[in-house]
């Protein structure tokens, strides 16, 4: 089979898509299992990708600048798919085929500019409308959550029988760490996610600001891509959360590498997004051993579910009041880490490679 790897070297490497393709590589070019056996992994991308040992890398050149790459790639990519001579195709990412020959499978994340009216979507919202018929065309469409899927079935129009639910896994660096905990030089609490309209950037200020008023040390460290241009945005939900404040008592940190050493290190890691098609941190957080508090929304609410503590969505006072019993409550905060690690032992890698391949192959089997 052979799978579209932009996401390996494009801006959705800073984002879960680039962590789901890197991932996804990553599994299924480990050693077979039998459910696994005689699948080779083809991956297309631009010569300086990342592609893991195990997989065949085959180079692909793009010459466009910034805003027009997009278009060149969306050109290209389903000849230079067909050129492969792949049984199966898989278009990963925000990019489905204009054609193919062969069977081809495509992942929807999600369709939240299609679920949300708000004026911040219209550019995305008009893009989604012209990929429906792409996206129905394919012979399956994979998607991370029961959430997800429902989106994609009531707003994209694609066929029930088509459609395949496999959940994300952590990376296996992220993994329980008791050492950390006390390398922290002071306590702090964490976000992770790259500046969207809908992340909650709002709410988690207010959470750390009125985490301060009860007198708790704890920070905030938000870690995730800010850009130059939605920096201007993401400065204003800050001030509407907590004023001038927010900077007292929050650190943007940017596009971190090692997440993992900042999860292991944080006495807690807060869910603020109004929207997830999955929502990895919360998970990659969980496998750390680091409680989580977030919104009860969207696929957040299946990712969690009983490993974390989940609050009425958007109700900041009700976080605050969460994390602050936590906090003080050493008894409780380590029965919540271990139900944490408990919870995400359920998402694994191999699982997800293997659904993955299932797929495949009943795609190419039809």
């Amino acid at each position: 089979m052979a799978i579209d790897g932009r996401a390996l070297t494009d801006a959705s490497r800073y984002r879960g898509i680039g962590t789901y393709v890197r991932g996804l590589l990553t599994a299924l070019a480990r050693p077979a299992e039998e459910s696994r056996q005689a699948v080779h992994v083809v991956a297309l991308a631009t010569a300086r990708a990342p592609v893991p040992d195990g997989v065949m890398h085959v180079p692909v050149t793009r010459h466009a600048p910034d805003r027009w790459a997009t278009i060149e790639h969306r050109w290209l990519v389903a000849s230079e798919l067909e050129r492969v001579h792949a049984d199966v195709s898989h278009s990963p990412a925000l990019d489905p085929l204009r054609r193919s020959s062969r069977p081809w499978v495509q992942t929807v994340a999600d369709v939240l500019p299609l679920e949300d009216p708000d004026p911040a979507y219209k550019v995305e919202r008009r893009r989604w409308r012209r990929w429906a018929a792409r996206v129905r065309a394919a012979d399956a469409v994979i998607t991370f959550s029961r959430h997800g899927a429902d989106q994609v079935r009531r707003h994209l129009d694609v066929e029930t029988r088509r459609l395949h639910v496999i959940p994300l896994a952590p990376g296996p660096e992220m993994v329980s760490d008791p050492s950390r905990r006390h390398r922290a030089d002071a306590p702090f609490i964490l976000y992770v996610g790259e500046y969207g309209h809908h992340k909650g950037y709002r709410e988690a200020a207010a959470v750390a600001a009125r985490l301060a008023d009860r007198g708790l040390p704890h920070r905030l460290l938000m870690a995730g891509r800010i850009t130059p241009a939605s920096r201007p945005a993401a400065v204003a939900a800050l001030e509407a959360g907590a004023g001038s404040r927010w900077r007292d008592h929050v650190e943007l940190l940017g596009w971190v590498e090692d997440l993992a050493g900042l999860y292991q290190s944080a006495s807690a890691v807060i869910g603020t997004s109004r929207h997830e098609g999955f929502g990895l941190p919360a998970l990659e957080a969980m496998a750390c051993g680091t409680p989580v508090v977030a919104f009860d929304n969207s696929a957040t609410r299946e990712v969690v579910g009983c490993g974390g503590t989940l609050v009425a969505d958007g109700d900041a006072e009700a976080m605050t009041e969460a994390l602050a019993g936590l906090l003080r409550n050493q008894s409780r905060w380590g029965e919540t880490a271990q139900a944490a690690v408990r919870r995400a032992a359920e998402f694994t890698w191999d699982r997800t490679a293997r659904e993955h391949v299932d797929v495949y192959r009943g795609v190419a089997c039809a």
